[in-house]
């Protein structure tokens, strides 16, 4: 076997990424078939980041506000997302989870706990904190070459995963 070289450490995290999204899709689509993976992934910060602000979803996402505002708009008109008054800023609004939305972030999140349960099976306790630690060196090294601003308007610290 050929010696390993970095590169061939971010190739197999780019195939294990899109073995992953591939299963997920198949899953989120068992939880409610309109659902598209930018909705997915805008529903699932959402609903870990109650009081969120279009903005915060844009550096999240790393989509333009363009896309974010008609992707919030869609879930909306669904009935999944509300924008509510922000007590800091008024000239800007929160996002928050309807109920009809919690309904399906909760579906969506059980989904997402067992398609991961699944894939890390032969992993033991020890070797899943591992691999977190090796990732989150990984990041901090990828934040350390491209500084982000990582506050919100509403308050709340953005995470870019």
């Amino acid at each position: 076997m050929p010696p390993r070289t970095p590169t061939d450490v971010f190739e197999a995290m780019h195939d294990l990424m899109h073995a992953y999204r591939a299963h997920m899709v198949r899953a989120m689509a068992s939880v409610h078939p309109e659902l598209t993976l930018n909705e997915v992934r805008a529903l699932s910060f959402i609903g870990r980041h109650p009081g969120a602000t279009q903005k915060e979803l844009v550096n999240h996402s790393g989509a333009d506000k363009a896309q974010v505002a008609r992707m919030v708009g869609m879930l909306e008109d669904k009935g999944w997302l509300e924008r509510v008054p922000n007590a800091e800023d008024k000239r800007s609004r929160c996002l928050a989870l309807s109920e009809r939305g919690q309904v399906v972030f909760k579906a969506m999140r059980a989904s997402r706990q067992a398609l991961s349960a699944s894939l890390l099976k032969n992993c033991d306790g020890e070797t899943q904190a591992q691999l977190l630690t090796l990732l989150a060196r990984v990041r901090s090294n990828v934040d350390a070459l491209d500084p982000l601003d990582g506050s919100g308007e509403c308050g709340h610290r953005t995470h870019h995963r």
